[in-house]
């Protein structure tokens, strides 16, 4: 790769060097009250309702009488994102200047943490301490707002560089204002105001990632170009595939309603209500015990930054098909929704070429998949007159420019064989 100029790659520390924050881990090592306090101060701070001053203040007041040792014990015990040596290795060898900074730990600590990676710098708050006691007092630049353009801005002027020349790596919305005036911003397991602006989106505990996004800014070669965009492609189609097989397990809800009906349906509700809670943590930079590995094998590129319905809409189908509807009717409905609308978004995205006039988003090829493999489901229930109409309605009703439907298909399928069965 060649690079036409150095630029200086900025990282936040807490939750993009570090998996968690530093914050969290000295107040509770400082007792569990303090811990649980610190935890309710973070979460106002993220929701906008404490500045990142605020928050130092009333966090280290109440570890007063720490001893440094004890910030360097938990320091050395706060665990490290995967390969966050090789990156900042990888970095400068491409020529450019690594820079740390933090609002949350130590100036001394994030001084040996530079030293630790191999960076170029690192900047941290300031915390008082008088013999070998922390008097709970801070200051510095990096304990207010403004502090971190202030720093990055200092280091533009030491390195004859410019804001077009800065990537900024970083997760929460204390980081926005020198992500917006960064040519390149990065969100790593960002937090929703993050993830909204930022220009690349990194969810992953391999900091490596982060650099096949600053190689796209370095002008890139062919080779790499073309790599890059056989990637895309390869998780495209596994993300796809991924996707519809877990739309194509809703198959099994109507077996499983036969078994226990009232088990069945609390089951599909409780799972969609942990699946919103699991969307509210992915969308802000943390995980939710298995829902959120699932989720993440399954989002599409342009569901990253926002709240992917798709997995409510499909609950919220099978439930209403199974409560609306007769046995019979509610298997036809969700075999159709679960296989035909799968077979129909596989085709239609890799293969379709000839789109349909009042729906752009849709293509024959895909609606004539959908109807193909709906007519073979419906077979499995229904004489074939009424299996053709079933199928023919739930592909009209694929074809129009609803925005669920997940939900219009098998309710529109289940109101017309409800009146001519």
């Amino acid at each position: 790769m060649s690079t036409s100029h150095k630029k200086l790659i900025v990282f936040d520390t807490d939750g993009v060097i570090f998996k968690s924050q530093f914050l969290l881990h000295m107040s509770r090592y400082s007792g569990t009250y303090n811990y649980l306090h610190a935890l309710y101060l973070c979460f106002l701070f993220s929701i906008n309702h404490l500045n990142i001053h605020e928050l130092l203040e009333r966090v280290y007041i109440r570890i007063k009488g720490l001893k440094e040792e004890d910030l360097w014990r938990v320091y050395y015990k706060t665990v490290m994102v995967k390969y966050a040596n090789e990156t900042m290795r990888k970095i400068s060898e491409k020529g450019h200047y690594v820079a740390l900074i933090s609002s949350g730990v130590p100036d001394i600590l994030m001084k040996e943490l530079a030293v630790r990676l191999n960076a170029g710098c690192g900047y941290g708050i300031d915390v008082k301490i008088n013999n070998g006691i922390c008097t709970g007092e801070i200051g510095g630049s990096l304990s207010y707002i403004e502090g971190k353009v202030q720093v990055v801005e200092k280091l533009l002027k030491i390195h004859n560089i410019t804001w077009d020349d800065v990537v900024v790596v970083g997760d929460d919305r204390n980081n926005l204002d020198i992500m917006s005036l960064a040519d390149v911003s990065i969100g790593f397991n960002s937090y929703y105001p993050v993830r909204k602006k930022a220009k690349y989106l990194v969810d992953s505990n391999d900091l490596r990632k982060v650099l096949d996004f600053i190689s796209l800014e370095d002008e890139p070669t062919f080779t790499e170009l073309s790599s890059s965009f056989k990637r895309e492609i390869s998780f495209s189609w596994r993300q796809e595939l991924r996707r519809k097989g877990v739309h194509v397990c809703s198959l099994f809800v109507p077996f499983l309603a036969g078994v226990h009906y009232l088990l069945t349906l609390k089951i599909l509700i409780a799972t969609t209500i942990l699946y919103i809670a699991s969307e509210w943590a992915r969308l802000n930079g943390a995980r939710f015990p298995v829902l959120s590995f699932i989720t993440g094998l399954c989002v599409r590129s342009s569901e990253r930054r926002k709240f992917a319905l798709a997995p409510i809409t499909l609950a919220l189908g099978v439930v209403l098909s199974l409560i609306f509807f007769s046995e019979l009717i509610a298997y036809v409905t969700i075999a159709i929704l679960a296989c035909a609308d799968s077979m129909a978004t596989i085709i239609g995205k890799f293969y379709g070429r000839l789109k349909i006039p009042y729906n752009r988003k849709k293509s024959v090829e895909g609606s004539a998949a959908f109807f193909v493999t709906a007519l073979i489901c419906a077979l499995f229930f229904l004489p074939l007159k009424t299996a053709l109409i079933a199928s023919f309605v739930s592909c009209v009703i694929e074809t129009m420019p609803f925005r669920f439907d997940n939900i219009s298909i098998p309710l529109g399928t289940g109101l017309i064989l409800w009146l001519i069965i």
